[in-house]
């Protein structure tokens, strides 16, 4: 056995102990926790194969339940439950059980999914300065960073026990006080949604008129003009509720189709989970009870390297079985399954999924192997996760409206030139 060969096999049977550790008995863990290698934003395997969702809101929430019930009636797999609270927010948090009812909510079981929030109505008053004695004005710098610590900490509760949280914004209100409140709560929100890893939801435009302003009446999901608004200039009616909804729905469709398309991909959950989703399925493991990963490098059935040396192995086992050549035809054995595995590395793009690997001869029969990764949606996802948020370019243009410095020369850049001051002199 050659060093590279031996370091390949050891290689390999590290990972189908690990493979075959997650398909025996960390099934239900990959289940409940977030999966590294899944891009979908919802878990592809709810308990019981109903999503949980839960409405976390004040009391517009009522309202907000009502019309996602409405709007995934026909799905049994979306079980729609309200959370919310009369009297919820985030400016009082020390004088409500918010918090606490989220420590029971992400305790509850079955377990909850997928969380719906939609605060901010309790919110448009001062709030108790941190630091410093007194109390912070709506609006103001200080008061949009206290109300957004709040909602990263109600995020990060939700997060942490693996729920995907859609946070809706809060529409155009007709008090242009509140409104002002409003939106100074949308910036706070919004920012810390996208630091968070939760996905915020604008609401702003679809309860306005053609100037951008608020309207109690616009077109519903049919199309015909009906009342949305109730007269306090902050409610919705049942119309009003079901448009809200449709919001979100739309987003949590999206994530439901890529959730569950998601469940194809072997190791996404368990031998059994995979089963009871998509009959037939053998991503876990092969119909032999072996590792789907040593079936399609020990025996290949497309007429590769494994294929055309079992005839001869065969031949050689019924020619002689004294024990000299017992002992050589393991060895060839030996040697041939290292011929497989490295030319299914090597030559079959199929064999190993991760990237080149390459291979370094550091002598006394050690070998250091690197693995060359293909840039994909995977490697750019975690590449994207080093650099903080708020430092990338995006971030700062789109989110919080930053101007960007001006290349010199171009029509942006005001720079006041020497030169040109000389010349029109």
């Amino acid at each position: 056995m050659t060093s590279i060969s031996r370091a390949l096999a050891v290689f390999l049977m590290t990972a189908v102990v690990v493979f075959a550790a997650l398909a025996a008995g960390g099934g239900t863990l990959l289940a409940q926790t977030p999966n590294p290698l899944s891009s979908s934003y919802v878990t592809p395997f709810p308990q019981t194969d109903r999503y949980q969702v839960r409405v976390i809101g004040d009391w517009l929430g009522s309202g907000l339940t009502s019309g996602l019930q409405d709007a995934f009636k026909q799905d049994a797999s979306v079980q729609i439950q309200d959370a919310s609270k009369s009297n919820y927010g985030l400016a009082r948090t020390e004088q409500i059980s918010l918090f606490g009812d989220i420590d029971k909510l992400t305790s509850s079981n079955p377990p909850v999914n997928i969380a719906v929030v939609m605060l901010g109505v309790n919110d448009a008053t001062s709030m108790k300065a941190p630091t410093v004695t007194g109390r912070l004005q709506v609006g103001t710098a200080e008061w949009k960073d206290a109300y957004g610590r709040e909602a990263e900490k109600l995020i990060r509760k939700l997060k942490a026990a693996n729920i995907a949280v859609y946070w809706l914004g809060l529409p155009v209100m007709a008090s242009s006080q509140r409104n002002d409140a409003v939106a100074a709560m949308n910036d706070a929100v919004r920012q810390a949604a996208y630091v968070n890893g939760a996905k915020f939801i604008d609401t702003s435009a679809g309860f306005t008129d053609q100037s951008g302003a608020y309207s109690a009446y616009g077109p519903d999901l049919t199309g015909q003009t009906k009342r949305l608004r109730e007269g306090d200039g902050v409610g919705f009616t049942a119309a009003g509720s079901r448009k809200l909804a449709n919001y979100v729905e739309i987003v949590l469709r999206r994530d439901l189709a890529q959730a569950k398309a998601q469940r194809n991909i072997p190791l996404a959950g368990d031998e059994e989970e995979q089963a009871r989703v998509v009959p037939g399925n053998r991503s876990a493991k092969s119909a032999g009870g072996k590792s789907a990963w040593t079936t399609e490098m020990g025996a290949r059935s497309d007429g590769g390297p494994a294929a055309a040396t079992e005839p001869a192995t065969k031949a050689a086992t019924a020619k002689d079985n004294t024990p000299a050549s017992t002992a050589a035809s393991a060895t060839a054995a030996t040697a041939t399954d290292d011929q497989r595995r490295e030319q299914a590395a090597f030559a079959d793009p199929s064999g190993f999924q991760g990237g080149e690997l390459i291979f370094g001869d550091l002598g006394d029969g050690m070998t250091a192997i690197a693995v060359i990764s293909p840039v994909g949606e995977f490697s750019m996802r975690e590449i994207q996760r080093q650099t903080p948020l708020a430092d990338r370019l995006y971030f700062k243009v789109l989110s919080r409206g930053d101007a960007l410095p001006p290349k010199d020369g171009r029509a942006d850049d005001f720079t006041w030139r020497e030169d040109s001051a000389a010349s029109q002199q």
